[in-house]
């Protein structure tokens, strides 16, 4: 063979690298992916999803366009946004839901300010009724599921609801407190026609969320939630995957197109 030269030169070269390799040179840390690729290539490590990384959205998408009636009037109020809550164009569409559909009852996992509770309810009819369960500083250290990083920014907060206006409050708006986790929602089953899911963003918590607001949300109903293809939240993109792709009960799950907002009817 004309090229034995170069492959004896080569393997002698790569022999004394792998001597010095083997021998401490693995300790440092540039070196470090060279023994993650030799185990890989001959087949002793196989790939895992690392649960901080952004998973790859699959859920279909669609325009707002295709959802929302162009000529849907909506009623807004704290469109200011802060750190924590939707965006001005998500609270918008929420509210374009709200007025469409107009919803006896709402229900929201996860207050926050309130914001997007206050504007939920806005849009209800007249003897409408909105409820929104958020969890209590406290119950961050004994949540029944794991949270996801970065929750407990927006759990410890002075208060729940701060932004919903004393009106609101008086009139179509229920607050609640507990662990979505372990909360009783069985007064709510088959009873709630607009359903929005926005509280922890754990993979765990979204899955368990989900699943009891199947059961509270009517037939025809409509359930949304927030945070998906989010790079700080990759457990709600991963839950909402595999929900669309894996269950058949929640294949109609849609993506609204330059938003992390996601949407079903029942």
């Amino acid at each position: 063979m004309n090229d034995l030269p170069l492959f004896l030169r080569r393997y002698f070269q790569s022999l004394a690298g792998c001597a010095y390799f083997f021998a401490g040179g693995a300790l440092r840390k540039k070196h470090r992916p060279l023994l993650y690729a030799l185990s890989k290539h001959f087949g002793f490590e196989q790939e895992t999803e690392d649960p901080r990384a952004k998973p790859t959205p699959t859920v279909p998408h669609v325009a707002a366009a295709d959802v929302i009636r162009d000529d849907t009037a909506v009623t807004l109020s704290r469109i200011a946004d802060v750190a924590g809550n939707i965006t001005p164009t998500e609270l918008m569409l929420i509210a374009a839901f709200v007025r469409q559909r107009q919803p006896a009852v709402c229900f929201e996992i996860g207050t926050f300010d309130g914001r997007t509770t206050e504007n939920m309810s806005a849009n209800q009819p007249e003897a409408g009724r909105c409820y929104t369960l958020d969890l209590p500083p406290e119950g961050a250290d004994h949540a029944a599921l794991p949270l996801a990083s970065g929750d407990k920014t927006y759990i410890a907060k002075p208060a729940s609801g701060a932004r919903i206006s004393a009106q609101a409050k008086a009139g179509r708006i229920v607050q609640l407190y507990g662990d979505s986790g372990t909360f009783d929602f069985a007064p709510y089953f088959g009873q709630v026609d607009l359903m929005f899911i926005d509280g922890s963003h754990s993979y765990e918590y979204v899955l368990s969320d989900t699943e009891a607001a199947w059961k509270m949300v009517k037939p025809g109903g409509l359930l949304l939630w927030h945070d998906y293809d989010s790079r700080w939240w990759p457990g709600v993109t991963r839950a909402l995957n595999q929900l669309q792709g894996q269950d058949a009960r929640f294949a109609a799950i849609r993506q609204i197109e330059n938003t992390a907002l996601c949407f079903m009817v029942r």
